[in-house]
Formats: C-alpha cells, structure tokens, sequence
C-alpha cells in the first residue's frame, strides 16, 4: 500500500509544481526549462532507486549520503538561479506558503510505509516527526492570508517554522540509517528511501520542501531590500 501510495503522491507533487511553472512562468523558455528538468530529474532519481547503487551503506562516504546531499544542493541552487528569481519574484507569498500543505503527502507515506513495516516509528507523526504541523499551518495560511495583518511577519514565522521541522525530519531520517553515527537503533532500519518507489520521498518531497521555502525566502528578502 506505501508503494502504491508514494508513486501517486510523488505525481500529485509533480503535477502541481508543473502547474504552478505553466502558471507563473514569465517566459516560454523558462515554462520549458522547469519542466524538463523537474521531468528529468524525476526520471534520475527513479533511476537510481531502481538500479541498487543506493542500498550500498558499506562505502564512506555512503552513496545515498552523496545522493541525499545532491538533492539538498539541486534545491537551493535552482532556487537561488536566475530562473528560480524570475519565478520567486512572479509567485504570489500566499501561493508558495498553500503549495507546502502538500506536505500532508509524505507525512501519510511516512504513516503507511511504518504500518508496511519498512519505516521506523521516529519518522512518522507517531514518533519524532511533527511535519505534519508545516502542511497544517500552510493550508491555514493560505485560505486566511487575504485578512491576516502582517503578512510579512507570518510568511517570515511560517519559513523559520517550516525549515526547522524540515531539517528535524531529514536528521532523523539520516541518524536512523545503518551508517556509523546511527542513534535510532530500533528496526527496521531507514534503507527503505533507497528503493524505488520509496526514493522519490526524499527525491521530489523533500526536494520540492525545500525548494518553496529558499524560494519565499529569497522573495521576501527581495521585498524587504525594496521597503527598505
């Protein structure tokens, strides 16, 4: 059922960042550009997960540390491109905090892949994860934001609170893999995101999750520089 449900889900994120380039593009190019990379590197990730160079956690540094690394890194230096300013500077704040309520999907991935008994519990809202709270608060933000007072403030909060549940998230997935500073101890181990369909979890969501917020964050510094 996890399996099933993280190829649907990656789609729905696919889909809506195709929808929010169609939307939000300023030029054909950049309409193109975004959605053969964001295609391509869907296909990538797909490929590694397939191929079981990621299952590998005997080699230092461990490839899925490498492949965990470039997803962190693709994310920022797209968002921090000349394609990625354009789009930050064409998307409303309301539009880029809405579009991380997506995160309700990898939070039910997380849930059915450890009721599938391929996750452990400190990665599910059971245990250590509190993600959940980003997709909750994002959604809320989004249908109230047209009366809230102070907007700017309550986009700043929602980024500072989204990035650090995101980054507990990604300490805890990486301290329960079977690398050498593993904490999490309890099984079954985090090998599961090394496998396709599972690989797309940290290869779209978590890519997509961190994407949006070096994108409102760039937009509000923009508009900070600007009043200021």
């Amino acid at each position: 059922m996890s399996s099933i449900f993280t190829v649907i889900s990656s789609l729905l994120v696919i889909a809506m960042l195709l929808r929010w380039i169609t939307r939000y593009g300023t030029s054909g190019r950049d309409k193109r550009l975004g959605a053969a990379v964001l295609l391509l590197w869907a296909v990538v990730t797909a490929a590694l997960g397939a191929s079981g160079v990621l299952t590998d956690f005997s080699a230092m540094p461990p490839a899925f540390a490498l492949f965990l690394f470039s997803v962190l890194v693709t994310a920022l230096v797209a968002a921090a491109s000349p394609w990625g300013g354009r789009f930050a500077g064409a998307t409303p704040v309301r539009v880029l905090i809405g579009m991380q309520a997506f995160r309700f999907l990898p939070e039910t991935l997380l849930d059915l892949a450890w009721r599938d008994g391929v996750a452990p519990i400190q990665m599910t809202f059971h245990g250590r994860n509190a993600d959940l709270i980003t997709a909750v608060v994002a959604a809320a933000l989004a249908i109230a934001w047209a009366r809230l007072a102070r907007q700017r403030r309550w986009a700043w909060g929602f980024s500072i609170l989204g990035l650090a549940l995101l980054a507990n998230i990604v300490t805890i997935s990486v301290l329960s893999t079977p690398m050498p500073f593993r904490v999490f101890m309890d099984e079954p181990a985090n090998t599961f995101v090394t496998h396709f369909p599972y690989v797309w979890l940290p290869g779209i969501h978590v890519w997509t999750a961190l994407f949006l917020h070096a994108l409102l964050l760039r937009k509000l510094w923009r508009e900070r520089q600007g009043h200021s």
